[in-house]
């Protein structure tokens, strides 16, 4: 049958937590054999995902603190209604989220360049798709703040020729 795109993709606006995410998800009728699911919740990142068990993407994104060292399991302190307060002090380590996503059954295969993103995908799907090893010491990318934001010269307007 033709599908309309109104059909495929649905919009629902609210806050979640560890606590509630599993149930919107099942009332909203996800379902649990997903091509791609991102998560990008600040302080809490890994902990939806960790809740999410039932629910098993092909592939998942998440944000990840690309302040702390690839080699250091850390994740901040849960909090269901944290939200990020512009410190260093959020998510949780690229370690973390590598050692959740086995616990879980993917492999981490990518870093974005301005290390902010971790790609993972569902080891049952890896073959001999991806670089190894799926870890966060070979896939690991510092934080590069100079990627994101602009620099160089402040956007300005022009002084008009005077006519010739």
């Amino acid at each position: 049958p033709t599908r309309r795109s109104s059909d495929l993709l649905r919009f629902h606006r609210s806050f979640v937590t560890r606590e509630t995410i599993a149930a919107q998800f099942t009332e909203l009728g996800v379902p649990a054999d997903l091509d791609l699911l991102s998560i990008d919740i600040d302080q809490n990142t890994l902990y939806i995902w960790e809740a999410l068990r039932a629910w098993r993407a092909r592939v998942v994104i998440v944000e990840y603190n690309a302040v702390i060292p690839p080699s250091v399991d850390w994740r901040a302190a849960y909090g269901a209604e944290r939200v990020w307060d512009g410190t260093a002090n959020f998510g949780a380590s690229l370690k973390a989220f590598e050692q959740l996503g086995r616990e879980l059954g993917y492999a981490l295969v990518h870093c974005e360049i301005v290390g902010s993103n971790a790609f993972f995908v569902r080891t049952d799907l890896l073959a001999d798709r991806f670089l190894g090893p799926f870890d966060a010491e070979t896939h690991f990318e510092p934080f590069r703040l100079e990627l994101i934001y602009r620099s160089g010269h402040a956007v300005s307007r022009l002084d008009r020729l005077p006519p010739a």
